[in-house]
């Protein structure tokens, strides 16, 4: 198996394959025939009792690899079988030379799914898109009725391999899913998620250079080490490290400048301040007393916090009403260099139709990008890549697309995706946390992408700590403050 650390596109997949077949003259068959081998190999390790396995099989050579799969599992004395769903006289190229071979070695092949101890779902590949035909879908609703494992061969059918989105209410679910050359987008973001099972990953034996000239989107790793940030000079002062203004805390909504700020002092800031309600106020110091909290109405001139900040992050509690709207407005008239919108700041700004300079780091969750995208928040999910890339090119920033895998986007280019999923993190006061720890980031190293790469792999790495010292109890988001501590 292979290290991922890159994640690719349906069409960068096959300019891989591509380039792995003309350039470097390795025939697609024998690539077919690594694919299969690797998919049995991991199958042997994982189950190594079974006596039978079930192959369905389109017509693609996503088909081809399974074909190798059911040959080799019938040389090895496992009674193997093929269902077939589509009609043999579309298989083509070396998918027909993976079938003929099965043939000449009289593997069965049927036109039902039979009881096994395995089922290997070779139906669809990374190429399959918009609405599947009813011998699809059936074949599908088959697999799922199965009751022992399921391997999926690149992908589980039903789900789109670039997006994550789904060709079918139900996609097959797989227990694992064995890729090959190049991971899948599709399976690190969005609802293709839920069906991938185990992921495992080869590059068929292919050369590095392959890869070489790959854009690819960038798989964050998940680690509560600081990455990129410099370690803290010993003689440094803490006008060093940034001072981060924090801006929000409506009526009621107190609690997300406070979660904002504290991640923001957690994750390394000198200096944080905090514009609220005058409400809010006490709240603030008593929590953290080392957060410089000010009270501010729509009459405060708030023009000298805003010069003194390296950073603002202004959303948190901030509200859609006339006091929010005038702090952002005042916000963006100062056109600060490293400014940070989220929640709130990101409703208004598409309602007004405000500009924001660039360099800006946005940090939507699904919702918020359907509403600024004028679509509901499915179709935001359907092609969560589509829409941060689209988002981030629109107003000339970097996008932090959150919700399941997390996709970092600027200036219309896919950047990222984090690795971490999990359902802990859906909870009131998580986003604010990532707000904090992005505005702490921005402030050391002043860069919006490294910035928000930093911001999600410490996020991340912040949840998966909180959920393994504290199992058994639900998440909530003063955990992941906690957890940023090394």
């Amino acid at each position: 198996m292979s290290l991922i650390t890159k994640v690719y596109t349906t069409e960068e997949c096959r300019g891989l394959d591509r380039l792995a077949i003309e350039k470097h003259d390795i025939p697609g068959l024998t690539l077919m025939q690594r694919a299969g081998a690797f998919v049995f190999t991991t199958i042997q390790d994982r189950w190594p009792d079974i006596r039978s396995l079930r192959v369905v099989a389109g017509s693609g050579n996503n088909a081809g690899d399974g074909y190798v799969v059911a040959l080799l599992a019938h040389q090895a004395g496992i009674a193997t079988e093929v269902y077939q769903v589509a009609e043999t006289n579309r298989i083509r190229g070396d998918a027909l030379i993976a079938w003929q071979q099965l043939n000449e070695h009289e593997v069965s092949v049927v036109d039902e799914l039979n009881e096994a101890d395995i089922v290997v779902d070779a139906l669809l590949g990374t190429g399959a898109r918009g609405t599947l035909s009813p011998e699809y879908e059936n074949a599908i609703a088959r697999i799922n009725k199965f009751n022992g494992p399921v391997v999926a061969v690149d992908v589980p059918s039903g789900v789109e391999a670039s997006s994550g989105g789904l060709l079918t209410e139900n996609p097959v679910s797989a227990d694992l899913t064995c890729m090959f050359i190049g991971a899948k987008l599709g399976l690190f973001t969005g609802p293709g998620l839920r069906y991938r099972g185990d992921l495992v990953f080869t590059d068929l034996g292919v050369p590095s250079e392959v890869y070489q000239d790959s854009f690819g989107v960038l798989l964050l790793e998940t680690t509560i080490k600081r990455p990129a940030l410099p370690p803290r000079d010993p003689l440094a002062h803490k006008y060093r490290f940034g001072h981060v203004l924090v801006v929000g805390g409506d009526y009621g909504m107190g609690g997300a400048v406070i979660l904002a700020a504290e991640a923001a002092l957690r994750t390394g800031a000198g200096l944080v301040t905090v514009l609220t309600r005058s409400e809010n106020v006490p709240s603030v110091l008593s929590r953290r007393p080392e957060v410089m909290a000010v009270g501010v109405d729509e009459s405060t001139d708030i023009t000298s916090h805003l010069a003194r900040a390296d950073v603002l992050a202004i959303g948190p509690g901030l509200g859609q009403g006339s006091w929010g709207q005038t702090l952002l407005k005042t916000a963006l008239a100062h056109q600060p260099v490293h400014l940070i919108l989220d929640a709130d700041a990101l409703r208004i700004l598409k309602s007004q139709e405000w500009s924001v300079p660039e360099g800006c780091i946005f940090t939507p969750h699904p919702g918020e990008a359907a509403f600024m995208s004028g679509v509901s928040t499915a179709d935001v999910q359907t092609n969560r890549p589509s829409f941060a890339q689209n988002m981030s090119h629109q107003y000339s920033c970097t996008v932090v697309l959150k919700g399941p895998g997390t996709l970092i986007a600027s200036q219309g280019q896919l950047c990222s995706v984090s690795q971490f999923v999990d359902g802990a993190l859906a909870t009131a006061g998580s986003g604010d946390v990532l707000t904090g720890i992005a505005a702490a980031a921005y402030a050391r190293c002043g860069n919006p992408v490294e910035a928000a790469e930093i911001a999600v792999s410490l996020h991340g790495a912040a949840g998966a700590r909180a959920i393994r010292e504290n199992p058994g109890r639900s998440l909530i988001a003063s955990d992941l403050i906690e957890a940023l501590r090394i």
